[in-house]
């Protein structure tokens, strides 16, 4: 919205001001000319008397294409003639089209000037030149141009002027009320500046104020600048633009859906007993105590100065278990039972068929996206061509041709703090979206987007009222969160820096355990093999291990693969015979996973120039690898003869700022199921997907009123152009 500055005409209000054109001082009620400038680092009302104003201004003939005219914001072009009104050094500049709401007010202020041949530059110009002046002012010549003088009023703009307003006081005989009305002498409110004048009406009576009012002449003039300065900001709609800066004012936060959404608040807890002093109580101090501390040990025993100690943890001191032990039941921490069983009800219903077929599933068969998909074309309605799938997998075209948008139902606060892993259901692809996350305190959250139906309980205060319940399965940070498939399907499958690996198993009601380590490990990452029977899993310091998922025990010992902490870990979808580490030592390494033993070597090292964040296999088994570097590079690698090309000229670099500072989780670039787009986060608060062969950025999603915090982990629904954006807060943002 632009902003039109025009002088300011008014009565001085004190005698304070000082004329910058004369130097000498404004007396109070003394008429003076404000002129916006830039004074002591800030834009401020200048002032001047009418006829200092009107010697210092001068007109010219624009140099450039350069400037605007500061009351209808139109630019300059080279040769236009422009009337400069000056503060000292500072000069504001305004075209034809703003030249008489600038000028004429202050020539018909002044009874002793010459006329507008006495302004700077007027004899300058050519004859055309002037004559538009003339007309910009509203004046034939020069003759009828100064103060008191003309009577004819332009009909290309008109103005109001303190002069041109006069307060009338009429008294209403039937009500007995006195009111207020504008009478015009000349000429009428403007509409908007530089807009031309309506049809001319007749000329209202000018109703004199009666000897009796009771008012001064300065009263006088001050309602007639009252009432001019409403008709100045009527014309130029000031009422609106306040209107609208104050709904964008007061515009609320972040979408308040989720375990963010107002709750019924629990029951106060009864206060114990009130703690009082000894000397309150009238008791005799401890004479043991009395001498005070004389050493305080880093153990926690005290040594007091009578020389005997106390407090202290007695030895190890018991901290309790840093992960829930076995089973942890579907018993939401937000929701209350009602909630729970309507949504335990609704993941039978929609993860019961894929359970039963994860039974039939032959060990040794390998689900890339397009083997996953196919799966679906027996529940299609349609039938798909000859050659073609009824479901494809998602592609960077396909979400880039959607247009995907946020909705405010779209947007979940789904997990206390920072989600660290999403993922889609893949079960289902025309039903109900369903959404698994992990945060940074162990917490896992479940999100049905499309929140109706029997699914949902309606309960007020239940806390399933936007269809988001969230549990506790682990003790700490979430490194690894999939739903199943294969041997796995219908499941979720989770992961902690507690040491240990979940599935949520509807059947049981519980997220079961896995594995759980007996040492003191971090897990990192982890990945599972799609026929579910072997757990790999990586920790903080580089060691890798292998677990059978049916016995829970470690099918091979643990190696160390890289010298500091293993951030991803994948396994190729295609044969699963190799997988893919990346680590904050610069590298990324592809491993066979039949080879891993003491003393193993990559088959392929990918150099990088700073900490690598993720790798990940493309979906269609095709062998190409994606990685995400703190060097602000998004790379594609390709095979070659049946392993990495590790000529880092060889993979296409797509740039991309990764620098998400301290509080943002670091960017961890994904693939769209159909493999040929990659999708990224940005720190402008925005989801970007790029072209994986070209480079070049095929969509860009963002929505600054909805999501409002830089999204840095994402997830691609594998059959439907749905994208899911994570962020430090916990929520959710679906575009689709």
């Amino acid at each position: 919205q632009r902003t039109m500055t025009i002088p300011k005409l008014e009565h001085a209000k004190t005698g304070r001001s000082t004329c910058r054109g004369c130097g000498e001082g404004i007396a109070v009620g003394e008429l003076r000319v404000g002129i916006e400038a830039f004074v002591a680092g800030r834009v401020a009302d200048t002032w001047q008397h009418p006829k200092c104003a009107l010697e210092h201004c001068f007109l010219e003939v624009a140099p450039a294409n350069r400037g605007k005219c500061k009351a209808t914001d139109e630019p300059f072009a080279k040769g236009d003639v422009r009337l400069a009104l000056c503060s000292k050094d500072h000069k504001t500049f305004y075209g034809l089209r703003g030249l008489g709401d600038a000028l004429r007010p202050i020539l018909d202020a002044v009874d002793d000037f010459g006329g507008v041949s006495e302004i700077k530059g007027f004899t300058d110009l050519d004859d055309e030149t002037r004559a538009q002046v003339f007309t910009a002012l509203g004046v034939d010549d020069d003759a009828n141009a100064g103060a008191k003088k003309r009577s004819k009023r332009s009909n290309q703009t008109t103005s109001v002027s303190v002069a041109e307003v006069t307060l009338a006081k009429t008294t209403n005989k039937a009500g007995g009320k006195t009111e207020l009305t504008l009478a015009r002498t000349t000429r009428g409110a403007r509409a908007a500046v530089g807009t031309p004048a309506a049809k001319a009406t007749p000329k209202a009576p000018v109703a004199e104020s009666p000897p009796g009012d009771g008012l001064t002449e300065f009263e006088r003039e001050r309602e007639a600048h009252i009432a001019r300065n409403k008709l100045r900001m009527q014309a130029l709609h000031i009422g609106t633009l306040a209107a609208e800066i104050e709904t964008a004012a007061t515009k609320t936060g972040p979408i308040q859906r989720g375990i963010g959404a107002k709750r019924k608040a629990a029951p106060k807890a009864e206060p114990g007993p009130l703690r009082r002093s000894g000397r309150v109580r009238n008791e005799a101090p401890d004479p043991n105590l009395a001498g005070g501390i004389d050493l305080e040990r880093r153990d926690g025993t005290v040594l007091l100065a009578n020389g005997t100690s106390t407090g202290g943890w007695n030895g190890e001191i018991e901290r309790g278990l840093s992960r829930p032990e076995g089973p942890v039941l579907l018993a939401s921490i937000n929701g209350d039972e009602s909630a729970d069983e309507a949504f335990i009800n609704f993941l039978r219903d929609h993860l019961g068929a894929p359970l039963k077929e994860s039974g039939d599933f032959k060990t040794g068969t390998f689900l890339t996206a397009g083997a996953f998909n196919k799966s679906f074309d027996s529940v299609s309605k349609t039938n798909a061509k000859k050659g073609e799938l009824a479901f494809p997998p998602t592609s960077a075209a396909g979400v880039s041709k959607s247009k995907l948008t946020l909705m405010n139902e779209s947007v979940a606060k789904v997990v206390p703090r920072g989600v660290t892993h999403l993922d889609m259901a893949p079960y289902d692809p025309g039903g109900p979206v369903l959404v698994g996350a992990g945060d940074k305190d162990g917490n896992i959250g479940l999100w049905r987007v499309d929140n109706d139906g029997d699914g949902a309980a309606k309960e007020d205060g239940d806390g399933s009222e936007d269809g988001v319940l969230y549990f506790k399965p682990h003790g700490s940070y979430v490194c690894h969160l999939k739903w199943g498939r294969g041997g796995l399907a219908g499941k979720l499958i989770t992961a902690a820096y507690d040491g240990a690996v979940r599935a949520l198993d509807i059947e049981q009601k519980s997220f079961v355990e896995l594995f759980a380590t007996e040492d003191e490990d971090e897990f990192s990452a982890c990945d599972v093999s799609i026929d579910g029977r072997t757990i790999h899993l990586t920790d903080n310091r580089g060691n890798y291990q292998v677990v059978d998922a049916r016995s829970g025990k470690i099918a091979s010992p643990a190696v160390q693969l890289h010298q500091k902490k293993i951030n991803t870990i994948h396994l190729e979808p295609g044969a699963e015979r190799t997988i893919a580490t990346s680590c904050g030592d610069q590298t990324v390494c592809v491993w066979d996973v039949r080879k891993t033993g003491q003393g193993a070597k990559p088959l392929s090292l990918l150099q990088h120039s700073k900490s690598c964040q993720a790798a990940y296999f493309s979906p269609d088994g095709k062998g190409s690898l994606l990685t995400t570097c703190y060097d602000d590079l998004l790379r594609v690698w390709r095979p070659k003869g049946g392993s990495i090309d590790e000529d880092p000229k060889s993979a296409l670099r797509i740039r991309h700022n990764n620098q998400t500072g301290r509080w943002v989780l670091p960017f961890r670039a994904v693939w769209t199921p159909g493999a040929d787009g990659v999708v990224v986060g940005s720190m402008k608060r925005e989801v970007e997907v790029f072209d994986a062969a070209t480079g070049s950025l095929a969509a860009k999603l963002s929505d600054a009123e909805r999501m409002t915090a830089i999204a840095s982990r994402m997830a691609v629904h594998p059959t439907r152009n749905i994208i899911a954006a994570g962020t430090a807060s916990g929520r959710i943002h679906i575009y689709r």
